[in-house]
């Protein structure tokens, strides 16, 4: 589906499952546009490349697109607008924000702006994301995840946990309460141990996230 160098550079460098996109654009209502989105994208990586390449630093405080943005920002404006199908455009515009984060800053953006709400590409952290505070976590944690039972009872954990209680209660319980995929009686926060020399990232304020390597985590329970 995808060409050898953008699946590598989704997979390396954006740390993109790259089957959780093709996943969608093999989905029977998305036919009729998987080729617009495997050329979306490949042009979308070609824009980033040429950003990246040209030396320009990214300037994060000026509030302007840098060339890689505003390409893509454009592009998508021009094939979303004779699509009706909103499930169509819902990827469309993931795919778009996505490749959008990356472009303003890195990894660091894609992985921390990425949308739960709705389909979004799953992105798996192999490496220590910075910047973080790792170092002000202590040794040995408690980490807790709110989330749906089925986690538990597959062993196919997320990576986004946190040091806070009040935080995975909310995302277990608050967050996603308008969705139509949410029901409550299969909502759950997970209890877990693990090391500070595993962790991958953290950002200990607002959710105080800590990003795992699911093979590290130890004594998984539901919390109670």
């Amino acid at each position: 589906m995808f060409s050898e160098p953008d699946r590598n550079f989704m997979t390396n460098n954006m740390k993109i499952v790259v089957a959780s996109i093709e996943s969608q654009l093999n989905e029977p209502f998305f036919a009729q546009y998987k080729e617009v989105a495997v050329e979306a994208i490949g042009k979308y990586i070609k824009a980033i490349i040429e950003f990246e390449s040209s030396g320009t630093k990214r300037d994060l405080t000026s509030g302007q697109d840098n060339s890689a943005e505003e390409f893509i920002r454009n592009h998508y404006c021009e094939i979303e607008k004779d699509i009706s199908n909103e499930n169509v455009k819902q990827v469309l515009d993931a795919l778009r924000y996505s490749f959008s984060c990356y472009a303003y800053n890195g990894l660091h953006q894609l992985y921390t702006r990425q949308e739960n709400e709705c389909w979004h590409p799953k992105i798996n952290l192999t490496d220590i994301l910075e910047p973080n505070d790792i170092d002000s976590l202590n040794p040995i944690l408690t980490l807790y995840r709110g989330c749906d039972r089925k986690e538990l009872e597959s062993k196919s954990f997320g990576q986004s946990w946190s040091t806070s209680l009040e935080a995975a209660n909310e995302f277990a319980y608050v967050h996603y309460q308008s969705q139509p995929w949410f029901d409550s009686g299969n909502r759950v926060v997970l209890k877990a141990n693990y090391l500070r020399d595993h962790v991958l990232y953290s950002h200990q304020s607002g959710e105080y996230e800590i990003v795992v390597n699911i093979d590290k985590l130890v004594d998984v329970n539901i919390f109670s």
